[in-house]
């Protein structure tokens, strides 16, 4: 039995378009089966208990992400809404900082291609090639600092620091903030297609105002002190070449908190999820020992359609729309399955296998299709893929250990392991 609860058998009742819901505890924990009953009896749905139509077939999924004239990205946040006990409390706090601005992931034209253009500025693939040094350096130092033949809980030891780091670096974040970094990066995933409770909420609120006005700071010392790094470049975006209005400072604090999910959990994710893989299918993680350089990339892309880290999105229609022979209204808030589409058998044989020599494998929607394609794939990849060549030379296997219980993160949006306990064995005995 997979250690990673995918297998319908496992799954709570019999999944059917009727009993599911999003945010049911079980299935959060599994929810493959449940998507795979909605692609097969009705990949367009209404939940009514949460007001979400989820779409789920790789086809509908598709036609909705190019469609973005009817299905909008201008829903607002992707963190559910505080609770009105507190929201009056929330919004006293938000009050003191900057009100959030729809951008690259809330934004649809022309404001979406302004300010992905201002970030593609600065965010090119050279800039992005050019961290491949440094990436290298953060990578093997956490995996020097892994203990071979003892259990360790690999997201704290490696998963997490190594795309923290990384991030970090791009941002010019000192060394003394980092606990602070991933605190906020922390903080802004708790309520991203998951609940919280008031006190967790209002941490939260307070954890957002802290984030924005250090980075305001650091944004007002770029402007005066321009200096090579990313956030220098978010504040001279805008050039002689342009008509471009330079990015105002909601507009930039709504980006970098963007990069910081994008750039440090959703990778967190992908390599706790990839070790898990190597600990549960051993010969994969042989045949990537083999030629890690050569073979991590597609272990990368299987990973990420099998993981989906980034499992739904959301969509706002802005008219009464047909989608797959169903007719959705307008103003409804859609939720677009890409973990869904990622392990249908129309697209994937044997879909929910994990299989990093499989050809079209690259093809999934892990990073989302379309106008809103994640600006950030290329370093994810990148990060990730070299993340694992460390790992690879230096040890000869994954072994989990008893003590998992490999309960995932209840968020529906972003697919994680709250903790993953594992072996490395080293590959050649110490000299």
């Amino acid at each position: 039995m997979s250690q990673t609860t995918t297998d319908p058998d496992i799954a709570a009742g019999p999944p059917s378009p009727d009993n599911f819901d999003p945010l049911d505890p079980q299935t959060l924990q599994c929810p493959f089966p449940h998507y795979r009953a909605l692609r097969e009896q009705a990949p367009v749905h209404f939940v009514a208990a949460r007001g979400m139509w989820f779409v789920t077939s790789r086809e509908l999924v598709t036609e909705a992400l190019t469609n973005h004239e009817v299905f909008s990205s201008n829903f607002g946040v992707p963190q559910l809404p505080a609770p009105e006990s507190i929201a009056a409390a929330v919004a006293e706090i938000a009050a003191e900082g900057w009100p959030p601005v729809p951008t690259l992931l809330t934004a649809d034209p022309p404001e979406h291609h302004y300010y992905r253009r201002m970030v593609a500025r600065t965010f090119t693939p050279r800039f992005i090639a050019q961290q491949e040094p440094a990436i290298r350096r953060i990578a093997a130092e956490v995996a020097d600092q892994l203990p071979a033949g003892s259990p360790i809980e690999v997201i704290t030891a490696f998963a997490a620091p190594l795309p923290l780091r990384v991030i970090a670096h791009i941002l010019n974040v000192p060394d003394e903030r980092i606990d602070d970094f991933k605190q906020w990066s922390d903080q802004f995933a708790l309520t991203v297609g998951a609940e919280l409770d008031d006190a967790g909420r209002l941490e939260q609120a307070r954890s957002l105002l802290e984030f924005q006005r250090y980075f305001a700071a650091q944004l007002d010392d770029r402007r005066a002190e321009p200096k090579d790094d990313l956030l220098t470049g978010l504040t001279t975006a805008s050039t002689a070449e342009s008509d471009d209005e330079p990015l105002s400072t909601g507009a930039a604090l709504s980006i970098i908190q963007q990069l910081l999910i994008a750039g440090n959990e959703t990778t967190t994710k992908l390599l706790t999820g990839s070790l898990l893989l190597a600990g549960e299918s051993p010969k994969w993680w042989d045949w990537l020992r083999e030629n890690p350089a050569e073979r991590a990339g597609a272990f990368v892309e299987e990973a990420l359609r099998f993981l989906s880290p980034v499992q739904t999105m959301f969509r706002i229609t802005k008219a009464e729309t047909e989608l797959g022979g169903v007719t959705i209204p307008a103003g409804s808030l859609v939720v677009l399955g890409f973990a869904s589409a990622n392990r249908d058998e129309a697209q994937f044989d044997d879909a929910d296998d994990f299989n990093p020599e499989r050809p079209n494998a690259k093809t999934h929607l892990a990073f989302g299709h379309g106008i809103h394609a994640c600006l950030g794939a290329t370093l994810a990849r990148l990060e990730a893929a070299i993340g694992l060549q460390e790992l690879a030379q230096r040890f000869a296997s994954v072994t989990l250990t008893a003590d998992n219980d490999f309960e995932y993160e209840p968020s529906f949006m972003l697919r994680g392991l709250k903790r993953l306990s594992l072996v490395l064995e080293p590959s050649r005995a110490p000299q």
